[in-house]
């Protein structure tokens, strides 16, 4: 699935990444007049935001999709073990990735990610419209207890270059733990999200 608007539905669906693609329910291919994020980045969520211009920008040029996040219901990608320093750097974006969610903060979040994994979430309901922006580069924290990360296993290179990752996250409005698997990939020497599976897309042996 995939994200979008303003409604409290909406962060939380992307905190949640339940659902683990981003959905966009506001139209219009351009971000219009630009609207600047918040300047001081909450506690644990310290990356900078994309900009109007950056996402104008990645819309605008040669499509760059990576390949759709789903396995259609099977077992997960095996690999080789990955080395500890890619494990590591691994965990410290999931965990990045999750207090920018908890904080309200999807633009920091999505810096994150891979440019072909954005273009993709965004170009699927025809692009970011400026007031789409401007609801976005508002912080809406979690109000109540934050979902946290649980668990991190099964970190592998894949057999098509990238990286993957188990993840399980605890959300406080949800009985029971949700399984993610998080793909990455390596740009310019640096470790990014390239997409994010649900717990319903795969299985496990």
């Amino acid at each position: 699935m995939d994200i979008v608007v303003r409604t409290r539905w909406w962060r939380i669906a992307v905190a949640a990444a339940a659902i683990a693609q981003i959905w966009i329910s506001t139209a219009g291919p351009v971000l219009g007049a630009p609207a600047a994020p918040n300047s001081v980045p909450a506690p644990g969520c310290d990356v900078p935001a994309r900009t109007p211009d950056e996402v104008m920008a990645l819309l605008a040029g040669p499509e760059i999709a990576t390949p759709a996040a789903t396995t259609d219901g099977q077992t997960l990608p095996a690999g080789t073990p990955a080395d500890a320093d890619v494990a590591a750097t691994m965990k410290r974006l999931v965990n990045l990735w999750l207090a920018c969610q908890n904080a309200g903060e999807p633009l920091r979040a999505w810096s994150l990610f891979s440019d072909g994994y954005l273009y993709r979430l965004l170009s699927r309901q025809g692009g970011l419209s400026g007031e789409a922006y401007r609801a976005l580069a508002t912080p809406a924290p979690v109000a109540d207890e934050t979902a946290v990360v649980s668990g991190i296993e099964g970190e592998r290179l894949l057999p098509d270059g990238r990286y993957g990752a188990t993840v399980t996250i605890e959300y406080p409005s949800v009985p029971m733990p949700k399984r993610f698997f998080f793909f990455f990939t390596k740009i310019d020497g640096r470790l990014v999200i390239d997409g994010i599976l649900g717990e319903i897309s795969f299985s496990v042996p």
